[in-house]
């Protein structure tokens, strides 16, 4: 950041300092460790970014997690704690918010690039609103962010920021300490795909789900293909009462309810798949092979061929198992079973 003539070095009251208008807190989080280490061993080296809006008040630009963390950790009292002055640089108060907002993305660390998909797209619009054009914010803003320049991500971001802000607006609950305040922009643009109230059962769901990343992607595009399939919305799917069952359990861990969604959204996706794999599992039931052997197929059946496969640690112990196999297929009761299972692979 390059620090001009016209800005002054002070220090100031912190009761002087607003750090509550929040126009500036971009992203907030707790501050680090060793930041706190620092502090508390040398004091404030680093001046805190503000600029003045009247003789004695002055909006904070820049040092919100130092400034909390010092409000939270002051053991003054609260008289005592008003009086304490802080060295700040400040901005005048002719330059104007745009300016000021060009000079707080330069204040953001390079090696922090990965940010909340909210807090990001809130920061986009802020930007829109006080004057970014969506080329300054694809070819400008985006390399400082660590974002890929792309005018097609830059319109989606601000299509999902419209989107979050109606849904959040008739939302029971705010987004703050879910589990989708914490998701990257990467999980977030899928849910363009669904509009009016899918969007919002698809924000429940991910509530439910607690999954984030490549599995939650996977879980919406297999979504997304179902409801288009069956022309239905996406309530009535998640509504039906077989994955209701397991949505509303609360007993059911996140990876357990992520693991039975995904098989039932996979068999109304892929519905004769789904009943060749139901035959498939019933018929290896009925051979009652030992614990160690299990029988194999491709998983979409399109070679005409199984896989036997068997754990073994001795010679007896595997001729144990040989026999096991060996009494399922000269039995005139399983013979029909394992027909069947070949019959599989040859369906078109």
């Amino acid at each position: 950041m390059k620090i001009k003539n016209e800005w002054i070095l002070k220090n100031l009251y912190i009761n002087q300092l607003d750090d509550l208008n929040g126009k500036f807190n971009w992203f907030p989080s707790e501050l680090l460790e060793c930041d706190r280490n620092s502090i508390k061993q040398d004091g404030i080296r680093l001046p805190f970014l503000v600029q003045q809006v009247d003789a004695s008040k002055f909006i904070l630009i820049d040092g919100f997690k130092r400034l909390s963390w010092l409000k939270y950790v002051q053991e003054k009292s609260g008289e005592e704690f008003l009086q304490e002055l802080l060295p700040c640089l400040i901005i005048p108060e002719k330059i104007s918010i745009k300016d000021v907002a060009k000079i707080k993305l330069e204040t953001l660390s390079l090696d922090h690039n990965s940010f909340p998909g909210i807090q990001l797209c809130r920061v986009l619009n802020m930007l829109s609103n006080l004057g970014f054009s969506k080329n300054e914010i694809t070819f400008q803003v985006f390399p400082i962010l660590g974002l890929t320049s792309s005018m097609r991500l830059t319109s989606q971001l601000m299509d999902l920021q419209r989107k979050l802000l109606k849904s959040k607006q008739h939302a029971k609950s705010p987004f703050r300490g879910s589990i989708i305040s914490s998701m990257e922009y990467e999980d977030l643009i899928p849910l363009l795909k669904f509009s009016g109230s899918d969007f919002h059962s698809v924000l429940r769901l991910a509530e439910k789900m607690e999954v984030k990343g490549k599995k939650w992607r996977n879980l919406l595009q297999v979504l997304d293909e179902v409801i288009r399939l069956q022309e239905t919305k996406v309530s009535e799917i998640l509504n039906s009462p077989e994955i209701q069952i397991f949505i509303k359990e609360s007993n059911i861990q996140g990876p357990v309810r992520y693991r039975l969604l995904k098989q039932k959204l996979h068999s109304l996706r892929y519905p004769e798949l789904s009943k060749m794999q139901k035959r498939f599992d019933q018929g290896k039931k009925s051979l009652k092979l030992a614990d160690k052997i299990t029988l194999e197929s491709d998983q979409y059946f399109e070679k005409d061929e199984l896989a036997l496969k068997m754990k073994f640690s001795s010679v007896d112990e595997l001729r144990y198992y040989l026999m096991n196999v060996l009494n399922s297929v000269d039995s005139a009761n399983t013979v029909n079973v394992w027909n069947d299972l070949f019959s599989i692979l040859s369906e078109e």
